[in-house]
C-alpha cells in the first residue's frame, strides 16, 4: 500500500539497484539489510529450478497444489490446512482482504506491510508496543487487556521482527487459548526455521483460531523465487483458496520449493552455524558500543552508542563501500539510532565491524 508521500514502507534487499548504480556486479555487494541465511540456498533447490525451467513453455499448477501436498506431508499437517503462495507476503495480503476482521491487534515494532495490508482491507489496526528497553518482552496480561469488543484478530510475528526477540512456545499457545471466541491468532513464522522449536504450525489442525504463516525465502536463501505457505483451519483455508489469483507460483518456485524440503544438510548446517555466527556478530558490536538485543533469529538489531552519528548518515557511507544495512527509524517504537544486521558469513561480519569501527572511532 502506498503512504501518503506516494511511497511504499521501505524494506531492505536493494542490492541488485545498488549493483546498478555502483557499476559492480551484485555479488559484490555485502548485503546485512535483507536477513536470508548466509549459507543457502540450497543446491537441492537451485537444480530443481533449473531443471523447472524445461516446462517454461506450459502454465504452472493454478494453485501450487503439489508444494502445498508436499508441506503439509513434511510438517505433518492435513492437506486442507496448507496453501502455497507467492511468498508470505500474498497471504499477509490475502487474509485481511478476504477474512475481512473488523478490529486488528498488531504486535509492534513490526513488518512493514502488516498494518498496509489491514488498513488496505478497510481493518481498524490498534497496536501492543513492545519496549527496547525490556528487551521487547510480550506480556500476555498487557496483550488481552488492549483486545477491544470489535477485535477479532491478533497479530504477530515469531522471532520478531526486528528485534529477534523469542517468543515462546508455549506462551503462544495460551494465548491463543485465552483470546475470546471470535477472535484469532495470526502468527507469521517467517524466521521460525532458524528456531524451530518455536513453532505452532502443528497446532493448527486442533485450534480452530489460529492462522500460520511460513517462507521458504528467509532459511533457504530463495528471495527472487518468492515461496511462501500458509496453514490455517480447513474453512479459513479453503475460503482463502477460492479467493485467489490463479497461477501464483511459477514452475521454477514450486519446484525448488518441494526440493527445500529435501535439503536436510543444509538445515543441519545451518543451525549448527548461525548461533556461533550471530554470537561472533552481537559480541562485536558490543565491543563497539552498541547495545545488542537478545534474538533467537538470523538477524541482530543494536542500538548505537552515544554520539555515534545518526544510523542514516552510517548507512550511507556504507553504501559507497558496497555494504547494505537496516535503519530502522520506520519501525514502531524505534528510532534513528537503531540498526538490524542480517547474519552473514563469519568473513563478512568481520568486514562489516572492521567498517563500522572505522565510521564510529
Amino acid at each position: 500500500m502506498l503512504t501518503p508521500q506516494g511511497e511504499r514502507p521501505p524494506h531492505g534487499g536493494r542490492a541488485l539497484a545498488l549493483a546498478a548504480e555502483l557499476g559492480c556486479a551484485p555479488d559484490a555487494i555485502l548485503d546485512f539489510s535483507a536477513s536470508l541465511n548466509p549459507l543457502g540456498p540450497a543446491p537441492e533447490a537451485l537444480a530443481a529450478a533449473r531443471e523447472a525451467l524445461a516446462a517454461a513453455s506450459h502454465y504452472p499448477e493454478s494453485d501450487g497444489a503439489s508444494l502445498a501436498r508436499a508441506l503439509a506431508a513434511h510438517h505433518g499437517l492435513p492437506a486442507e490446512c496448507v496453501l502455497a503462495g507467492a511468498g508470505a507476503t500474498e497471504f499477509i495480503f490475502l487474509v485481511p482482504r478476504v477474512l475481512r476482521p473488523r478490529r486488528a491487534l498488531l504486535v509492534e515494532p513490526a513488518f512493514g506491510e502488516y498494518r498496509p495490508a489491514l488498513l488496505q482491507a478497510g481493518v481498524a489496526v490498534d497496536a501492543v508496543q513492545l519496549e527496547a528497553a525490556a528487551d521487547f518482552r510480550l506480556d500476555p496480561a498487557v496483550l488481552l487487556a488492549a483486545l477491544r469488543p470489535d477485535t477479532d484478530l491478533v497479530w504477530l510475528t515469531n522471532p520478531l521482527n526486528p528485534s529477534g526477540t523469542a517468543l515462546a512456545r508455549e506462551l503462544l499457545l495460551d494465548l491463543a487459548a485465552a483470546l475470546p471466541p471470535g477472535v484469532s491468532l495470526l502468527v507469521d513464522e517467517a524466521f521460525v526455521d532458524f528456531f524451530p522449536a518455536l513453532s505452532v504450525v502443528d497446532q493448527v489442525p486442533a485450534r480452530s483460531n489460529l492462522i500460520v504463516l511460513r517462507s521458504l525465502t528467509k532459511f533457504y536463501a530463495l528471495a527472487g523465487l518468492r515461496i511462501g505457505w500458509l496453514a490455517a483451519p480447513p474453512p479459513v483455508a479453503a475460503g482463502l483458496a477460492a479467493a485467489r489469483e490463479p497461477w501464483r507460483l511459477s514452475t521454477p518456485a514450486i519446484a525448488a520449493g518441494v526440493a527445500c524440503l529435501q535439503a536436510n544438510a543444509l538445515r543441519v548446517a545451518t543451525l549448527e552455524a548461525i548461533p556461533l555466527l550471530r554470537g561472533e556478530l552481537a559480541a562485536g558490536l558490543v565491543r563497539l558500543g552498541c547495545r545488542v538485543y537478545p534474538s533467537a533469529a538470523n538477524y541482530l538489531l543494536c542500538r548505537l552508542p552515544d554520539g555515534a552519528p545518526p544510523a542514516d548518515d552510517l548507512a550511507a557511507q556504507l553504501r559507497w563501500q558496497r555494504i547494505l544495512v537496516r535503519t530502522c527509524a520506520d519501525f514502531a517504537g524505534l528510532d534513528g539510532r537503531h540498526l538490524r544486521l542480517a547474519v552473514r558469513s563469519a568473513a563478512d561480519n568481520r568486514h562489516l565491524l572492521d567498517k563500522l569501527a572505522g565510521l564510529l572511532g
